[in-house]
């Protein structure tokens, strides 16, 4: 019994050491395994999984990632204390974007970023936490405390740029398609409408 309680206590010190998987395989596994549907079928006050390209509701319609300067319409920027053995820990993030369209063949949906999960590439830079004073300054004071000196601060930018071609699953909405012919008429007609992908407490919006 001493014995599986000390390996059981062994395994525990691992997982605390290495971390969690990082979220993007998670991202990827989910996206994989989705259903992925035509835009034009997604059904008001349903989960939606569709793939397109990533396209600017407005030509000044975008956000500008910290550090690496990427235009885009969703940045992330991951913080990370990297201990010499190459454990880690979230330190902090930042994050911010604009709703932006999303075009295939089967149609246009609207895409609100709101704080999404991403399995997109990063570009990753590391200091010395005795060294990182620019990367904690770009934090913005929102950095908890690093546990060692002699840790690494490691910051990841995503950056989710125009003309991607990606992957989204969230929750369907509808609105009015400010796209679509003006050429409706009769009271007995509906306007056109086209979906609004979302996330919710539930269903995480997913973006890779």
């Amino acid at each position: 019994m001493e014995i599986v309680i000390a390996i059981a206590g062994l395994t525990a010190s691992v997982i605390a050491l290495v971390g969690r998987i990082p979220d993007p395989r998670k991202v990827k596994r989910e996206l994989a395994s989705a259903k992925v549907q035509s835009i034009e079928s997604l059904v008001d006050g349903k989960p939606a999984a569709v793939r397109g390209t990533i396209a600017l509701t407005e030509e000044t319609a975008f956000v500008e990632s910290p550090w690496t300067r990427q235009k885009c319409v969703y940045y992330l920027v991951l913080f990370e204390e990297v201990g010499v053995a190459g454990d880690y820990r979230e330190l902090g993030r930042l994050d911010g974007g604009v709703p932006f369209l999303l075009r295939s063949d089967h149609g246009t949906a609207r895409v609100v970023p709101d704080s999404p999960r991403l399995a997109i590439h990063g570009q990753s830079y590391s200091r010395p936490i005795t060294a990182a004073h620019d990367l904690m300054l770009l934090a913005r004071g929102k950095l908890k405390r690093a546990n060692y000196a002699t840790s690494y601060l490691r910051m990841t930018v995503y950056a989710l740029e125009p003309d991607a071609f990606v992957t989204i699953k969230g929750w369907c909405t509808r609105e009015p398609d400010p796209e679509a012919a003006e050429d409706v008429s009769g009271y007995r007609e509906q306007l056109p409408t086209r979906p609004v992908i979302s996330g919710t407490r539930r269903n995480k919006l997913l973006i890779g």
